[in-house]
């Protein structure tokens, strides 16, 4: 395992000497050992840079926050070769992902269900497809309380890697190109600074980084606070009253009353339960809120509870960090610490990994000195405007359970309506729902946003594609994800790229020569793939000449061969040397944050603190 170096210099803060411990110039400090933290040291393991994590807990998390991780991140993974390892860890490909609406689970049937294949019926639909609208990864179920000890323990057999767990970040400070970061060994009760180039803070909600930068968090919480309990059952007769189901969500009439989880499909679940106003999470027992959450608020429906493995409440908030970076462009937000919304369409981590993805091969280029200070300003520029539109659109899918709640109550309590009525009150939820169902499965906020930079090359000609939430709409428009299609002898295409950057060349092998002798003049990593014969994977592709990046994204994209200089300039420009007049420019509205998101009311800002009411030990 590599270890950092530490150097024989003194600090005299506050009247105490504390030994200040030197990183090597290619090693990253990241702060927190969570998913984004432990997925930013793979990445950069990945490109060959070194990284120490430290984290202020002494293990793993115990909360099952995330339970899926989805069709893009799944891709991320697959570049890593982790995408096969990580579904050993989950719930197996036969299990579908139905999600259930019901009043509760007395009653001999849900209201209405949202379908979601499994991931082997998931598989076949992408094969039968291949118009590139589809990813090339179905998603996974898992907990993260396991993605993240799986994880761990794939980053503790990196040699790249080092971790350090029990270790709190205090705070951090830019001197020139040098980050100093004050930390406390938990176990020793001694403080320390450390030294490195760069600093990644994937510390979590309540990031102390971003306090410490007084980096302004603009949001706010939902009305309602929730009650998590995970717990181990294996009374599947009672908990399948309605059949299999990964998600059900619960309606009272007039009220979103709570949600359960199959975790593994065996005996791990999880419910949140939307605590009624007024109401002291300490006066309810655990197993009282499992059954108040599958009954009713007064109609409990027991199960047998085997352990209560952990609980605690939390307010769920979608709030966004102004800036991703200090003002030297040394310390990074990932994760939380930039942007947090709401549960539902399980945006949180994925999104958090996109970051870690987005930020590591980034930070590894940079590293290795062939990229211009450009690429890493990119990482906000891209990452911010995703992060608004997607935790929006987690306070939309939030809404639609409100929503559901208040047709539910319409008439008022089902229990006083004649049969008919009843039905009608129903038929009406059943064609909400089913009118509104891109909670997990809204592509096009997984998979078709488009970066907006200035190291992308803006393509002159056409316009980009038409982004809706709900598909992904294939297109190699410079920022968007390149489509993934199977070549004819059934090659996916996404398995052809190159480490780094990957030029795919449809025409003739003199038409990528120009770009090719620019990438090694100027010292880019550039795979050519030449596929002269591939017609229809050129009709999906839309151009004779793309260049992709290592995040999958496209960089440059056109028809004929560029020029000596030319070529020259569009790599230049994709590594972020240069900024020319037909790079894609930032968005204007970058930094620009609503008056409102759906779910919560006004927005308001904490700069030096970060507290909200009812928060548990969940979000600390």
């Amino acid at each position: 395992m590599g270890t950092a170096t530490v150097s024989q210099e003194n600090n005299h803060a506050n009247g105490l000497e504390q030994r200040i411990e030197t990183l090597e110039d290619d090693r990253i400090l990241i702060a927190g050992g969570g998913p984004v933290g432990l997925v930013l040291a793979k990445v950069l393991s990945f490109y060959g840079v070194k990284s120490l994590i430290l984290e202020r807990n002494p293990t793993t998390t115990r909360w099952p926050k995330m339970d899926i991780t989805n069709a893009r991140s799944m891709e991320l993974f697959r570049k890593l070769g982790l995408a096969d390892e990580l579904r050993k860890q989950g719930v197996p490909p036969e299990f579908p992902a139905s999600v259930k609406i019901s009043k509760t689970l007395h009653e001999p049937e849900a209201i209405t269900e949202w379908p979601i294949p499994s991931v082997n019926e998931y598989r076949k639909i992408i094969a039968a497809s291949n118009d590139g609208s589809l990813p090339i990864e179905p998603y996974q179920r898992l907990s993260q309380a396991i993605f993240e000890a799986w994880l761990k323990g794939v980053c503790d057999k990196d040699p790249l890697i080092e971790s350090r767990f029990g270790w709190k970040v205090e705070s951090a400070e830019e001197h020139g190109d040098t980050v100093l970061t004050t930390v406390t060994n938990l176990a020793e009760d001694r403080k320390s600074i450390i030294s490195s180039k760069f600093l990644a803070g994937c510390d979590g909600a309540s990031s102390r980084l971003r306090r410490g930068l007084q980096i302004p968090l603009d949001g706010g919480p939902v009305p309602f606070h929730t009650l998590l309990i995970h717990f181990k059952s294996r009374d599947l007769s009672r908990l399948h009253k309605h059949g299999l189901f990964w998600h059900i969500f619960f309606l009272n009439e007039g009220h979103f009353r709570g949600a359960i989880i199959a975790q593994d499909e065996v005996d791990t679940w999880t419910t949140h339960f939307h605590l009624p106003p007024g109401l002291d999470h300490s006066t309810v027992d655990s197993r009282d809120a499992v059954y108040q959450v599958l009954g009713g608020v007064g109609t409990p429906y027991p199960i047998e509870i085997d352990e209560v493995l952990v609980r605690s409440t939390y307010r769920p908030s979608i709030a966004i960090a102004r800036s991703y970076s200090s003002p030297t462009g040394r310390i990074f937000l990932a994760g939380d610490a930039a942007h947090q919304n709401i549960p539902t369409g399980g945006y949180g981590m994925n999104m958090g990994l996109g970051d870690a993805f987005d930020l590591g091969w980034k930070l590894a280029a940079t590293v290795r000195q062939w990229a211009g200070p450009g690429l890493l300003s990119a990482y906000e520029e891209e990452r911010r405007p995703i992060a608004l539109t997607s935790i929006e659109r987690s306070g939309v899918h939030n809404a639609v359970h409100a929503k559901g709640a208040e047709l539910l109550g319409a008439r008022g309590p089902l229990s006083e309506l004649d049969k008919a009525s009843k039905q009608a009150v129903r038929d009406t939820v059943h064609q909400h729902y089913q009118a509104h169902d891109g909670e997990n499965k809204d592509l096009g906020i997984e998979m078709g946003q488009l970066y907006r930079s200035s190291v992308l090359m803006a393509d002159e000609n056409g316009q980009p594609p038409e982004w809706v939430p709900s598909r992904y709409t294939p297109s190699t428009w410079p920022g968007s994800r390149a489509p993934h299609v199977f070549l004819e002898d059934g090659t996916p295409i996404f398995d052809l790229f190159g480490m780094w950057y990957t030029l795919v060349n449809f025409s003739d092998s003199a038409a990528s020569q120009s770009l090719a002798d620019a990438a090694a003049a100027c010292q880019v990593p550039l795979k050519v793939v030449h596929l002269e014969d591939e017609d229809y994977a050129r009709q999906v592709w839309e151009k004779d000449l793309v260049i992709v990046r290592p995040d999958g994204h496209v960089a440059w994209r056109g028809d004929t061969a560029p020029g000596q200089d030319d070529a020259t300039n569009i790599l230049r420009t994709i590594t972020g040397h240069v900024e020319p007049k037909n790079a894609l420019e930032n968005g204007a509205n970058n930094k620009v944050v609503p008056k409102i998101f759906s779910s919560v009311g006004a927005t308001f800002t904490q700069s030096t603190e970060y507290e909200l009411e009812h928060m548990g030990d969940l979000q600390r």
